[in-house]
């Protein structure tokens, strides 16, 4: 669609649209700075359109003039809009805190987000929040809307699934609501100091900053329920540039909180907002550096060499060719991700590989938040005792049966290191799980995953794509730290499930974290293979269900992880099982089967 058609849909939407400047239409000399101030000038006196809507011919003419230009949606009554524009992780933090951002109209801009709310239903001026990095964009503003191109070149993209031709706005919740009202009264007080309203007439002013109390007048009053956190904040914030130790900053604030503030935030509640702006001010703290630690030494070269390498077979008797592709195990401090296509059998393979490692008496910690305790323990009693799954499922086998799986000699080695959780515990708080195991079987576990996005941490209430990018940094560092190996499940993107679709590390949902953090990422599917790539087959449903073939396409495999390309495998999913897919020729040597299904 051409700029004109979108401006004309937002239109449609009952947005006041306006025309802006864009890198295309600006000297290309001028600095980045002032570049990225530029792309947000209107082209037009936009003052009238606070109050009304244009019209499609306006709209239409001015887009015809300048076809290149960015849009711009103006904020307020007049588009029942407010936007918040989160610019950094202390502002992101702050939200989390707070409550969060319900499901709504997002956008990712060059910086950060725009979160799109529906209007308060009270007057709002725009706001700059230099201490959170929160502006506010209300009425007298406006927002640069996709797909406008930022002055740093990148663009301006709705967040997949959050456009807003796909949902609305969603009202503010209390939190965002005693934002703006403290604001809106901020703008009043101000108002009533200086009566001239300049913020409208000049074209190039987007927001106007909202007077900030004195540090003096919220130790002395405190400060209002709903602003509690973000005052705390604040004040935190300046005790820790005042040099102030963290002890001292402690007290002085669980002093203020309790008597200054009507009523006072729960201890636990202030805790957490503390320990944010400490973590942000560790983050901020200039620390000397030494050049000397940048060089070799021999010390260091023969400690760095000599650390204890792990590598953990999982392949047995079912998987010697996958293992093999792996360069004979996985390595510790590495982060291996597996995703697939619906039924392609994604903790089948992984509950088998769990089971292959603690056969040869390794521990394995397994985070099972998709299959509960007793189905994935089924899944391992069923490939041990030669009943199928169904036979668990429908509870047919006798308390006897039952006994004497339990007493079966691979079972035993198997409930003596298989670790299953199902409680959600944070990342952060793994450490202590580890340490326990590595204490009782003096080796660090393998730690699996089953899946990605049931995660949680710290910041669990945050924007979904910063929360994902955190649950990866965190499963890395962890891995780093304990040298151990992480397999984690991940979901594709749903059109990856269409036939004929192409496969790629971009198939995943999060794709950009997962390419970027992963070690080793693989693809379950039924494919064909060209010059080209891989496809998903037309009939990759009935395959799998019928024949149980199924493909595991390695996309990336790095720092000794093995190598890339096609794993042909078997899934039987009446045994639980996933093996390699292969057959005996006349010379009993065994080769890898390229087309044994039916529907080829």
């Amino acid at each position: 669609m051409s700029q004109k058609n979108i401006a004309l849909s937002y239109l449609n939407k009952g947005l006041a649209v306006i025309p802006l400047k864009s890198p295309a239409m600006i000297k290309s000399n001028m600095e980045q700075k002032e570049l990225i101030r530029q792309c947000k000038i209107p082209l037009i006196p936009w003052k009238e359109f606070q109050n009304r809507l244009p019209t499609e011919q306006e709209v239409s003419e001015w887009f015809d003039k300048w076809p290149g230009a960015n849009i711009g949606i103006i904020t307020g009554k007049i588009s029942n809009l407010v936007v918040f524009d989160l610019d950094s992780e202390s502002a992101v933090e702050y939200a989390k805190n707070e409550g969060g951002f319900p499901d709504t109209v997002k956008v990712k801009t060059g910086k950060g987000y725009h979160y799109y709310m529906e209007y308060p239903g009270f007057e709002v001026g725009g706001s700059v929040n230099k201490d959170l990095d929160i502006d506010i964009r209300a009425d007298g503003g406006y927002v640069v809307a996709p797909p406008s191109i930022h002055g740093s070149g990148q663009i301006y993209e709705w967040e997949e699934g959050y456009s807003i031709s796909e949902i609305d706005p969603a009202s503010c919740s209390p939190w965002m609501t005693d934002y703006l009202n403290n604001i809106a009264e901020g703008d009043k007080a101000n108002a009533q100091e200086k009566p001239s309203d300049n913020r409208v007439d000049n074209p190039n002013m987007e927001r106007t900053e909202s007077p900030q109390p004195e540090y003096t007048g919220i130790l002395k009053n405190g400060a209002m329920e709903g602003m509690r956190n973000h005052t705390t904040t604040k004040l935190a914030g300046h005790l820790f540039a005042r040099g102030i130790s963290e002890a001292e900053v402690w007290e002085m604030l669980k002093l203020w909180n309790m008597s200054k503030n009507n009523p006072p935030l729960d201890e636990n509640e202030l805790r957490r907002t503390f320990k944010s702006v400490k973590k942000l001010e560790a983050k901020n703290e200039k620390k000397e550096l030494e050049i000397g630690q940048f060089l070799d030494t021999a010390e260091r070269v023969v400690s760095e060499y000599d650390r204890q390498y792990i590598r953990v077979p999982f392949g047995g008797r079912l998987l010697p060719i996958m293992e093999s592709r792996t360069n004979g195990g996985l390595i510790g401090g590495r982060i291996y991700v597996l995703g697939g296509i619906p039924s392609s059998g994604k903790t089948v393979l992984t509950n088998n590989i769990a089971d292959n490692i603690c056969l040869n008496d390794h521990p394995v910690l397994f985070f099972s938040y998709d299959d509960g305790r007793a189905e994935l323990r089924y899944r391992t009693y069923c490939r041990f005792s030669g009943f199928e799954i169904e036979e668990f499922n429908n509870r047919r086998l006798s308390k006897n049966d039952m006994e004497g799986i339990f007493k079966n000699s691979s079972i035993s080695l198997i409930r003596g290191n298989k670790y299953v959780v199902q409680e959600v515990f944070k990342i952060e708080e793994w450490g202590q799980l580890i340490d326990k195991i590595k204490k009782l079987h003096k080796k660090v576990p393998v730690i699996i995953i089953d899946y990605l996005r049931k995660l949680k941490t710290e910041n669990n209430r945050m924007d979904e794509r910063l929360r994902v990018d955190e649950i990866l940094f965190g499963l890395t560092e962890l891995a780093k730290t304990h040298n151990l190996p992480v397999l984690v499940i991940s979901e594709l993107a749903r059109d990856s499930y269409k036939s004929g679709q192409r496969l790629g590390m971009a198939s995943f949902k999060e794709s950009g974290s997962i390419e970027y953090e992963a070690s080793w990422l693989g693809i379950l599917a039924a494919v064909e293979e060209d010059d080209s790539g891989y496809s998903l087959k037309r009939d990759w449903e009935r395959i799998i269900e019928h024949d149980g073939n199924i493909d595991l396409i390695v996309f990336k495999a790095k720092r000794g992880t093995g190598v890339t390309g096609r794993i042909p495998l078997k899934l039987d999913k009446a045994k639980m099982t996933v093996r390699d897919r292969i057959e005996l020729v006349k010379n009993d040597s065994v080769t890898l089967l390229h087309s044994v299904s039916k529907f080829d």
